[in-house]
């Protein structure tokens, strides 16, 4: 090692990444993260597509590495840029506050059940406030403060879990805020399906001009989990009974088929991935999600 010399160097991940903490007074702040193509030598006249990620710490440089190895062999397609909303987070990449944040306000409400089996009450509803502060206050950020020179073509919304249903929430009750909106493994069972009040108004509701596109997805052992090498089957028996209430598969099925026929959509698309749980799929889902946003045909050009 002698005749080696090691020199301090910028960190490979953080080339073309931005991160700021977002606050106003008596708030808790939140981060913004935000990638674009490392191609970019000059933002001037671009034109891009941004997907928005809720749950952003999790997420973020997972979707940032996707669109950049897809990047090195499809040079020519338009850029994209990632946003992240999440949290001022450092030993942990989910915060407490996403139950609010990603829940619907609704009148009635019945806490999940915790691990020992019993309700376990946390604050909810916070989803409205949540939407407005990313259509309000972080897109014009974006758009007009750090890319001012582009043009943004495309946008579109990820969310998983509590993430998901945030995304099904935004859909049905302000369609045009993006245009392909990708639920991975969305907690449709929270407070005994809630969410599907909000789809039935939605699907009753006049249609709007720019049609939006969704993404339903979810594992294939997220209902129907195995049993984990060790686990006790106790606990097994406790996490099946848990994800058989749950019904993932079966809700994100009966969803879509009722959307199907709505003329209020330009497409939607279903998609089951084999051996993946609820935490595992994540990777999945994203990456399918990335590649349905961008591989769009010129049949379905927004």
């Amino acid at each position: 090692m002698t005749k080696w010399t090691f020199s301090p160097s910028q960190p490979g991940t953080t080339r073309n990444m931005a991160s700021w903490q977002i606050s106003r007074q008596n708030h808790e702040p939140y981060q913004i993260d935000v990638s674009w193509p490392l191609a970019w030598s000059a933002q001037e006249n671009s034109v891009a597509n941004a997907i928005y990620l809720v749950d952003g710490n999790a997420l973020f440089l997972s979707a940032t590495e996707t669109l950049r190895r897809r990047q090195s062999h499809r040079p020519q397609e338009t850029g994209t840029v990632v946003v992240a909303v999440g949290y001022p987070l450092t030993d942990s990449v989910f915060s407490p506050r996403r139950s609010v944040d990603l829940t619907p306000p609704c009148g009635h409400y019945t806490p999940p059940d915790g691990p020992d089996g019993k309700p376990k009450p946390n604050a909810y509803g916070g989803a409205d406030k949540f939407l407005t502060f990313i259509t309000e206050v972080v897109q014009p950020f974006i758009t007009l403060k750090v890319f001012p020179q582009v043009s943004f073509d495309r946008t579109a919304i990820f969310g998983h879990s509590y993430g998901g249903l945030f995304v099904l929430h935004t859909l049905f009750t302000r369609p045009s805020s993006f245009d392909v909106y990708l639920a991975a493994s969305p907690s449709i069972w929270w407070n005994d399906r809630f969410i599907l009040s909000e789809a039935a108004r939605f699907r009753g509701s006049p249609a709007i001009s720019s049609r939006p596109v969704l993404r339903l997805s979810y594992g294939s052992r997220e209902q129907a989990p195995v049993r984990e090498p060790g686990e006790p089957w106790e606990r097994f028996q406790w996490r099946k009974s848990v994800a058989e209430r749950r019904r993932m598969a079966d809700n994100c099925n009966e969803l879509y088929s009722e959307l199907l026929s709505n003329e209020r959509f330009r497409i939607i698309q279903k998609r089951e991935y084999l051996d993946e749980d609820h935490g595992s799929v994540i990777a999945a889902a994203l990456s399918g999600g990335l590649v349905y946003f961008l591989d769009q045909s010129g049949e379905y050009r927004f």
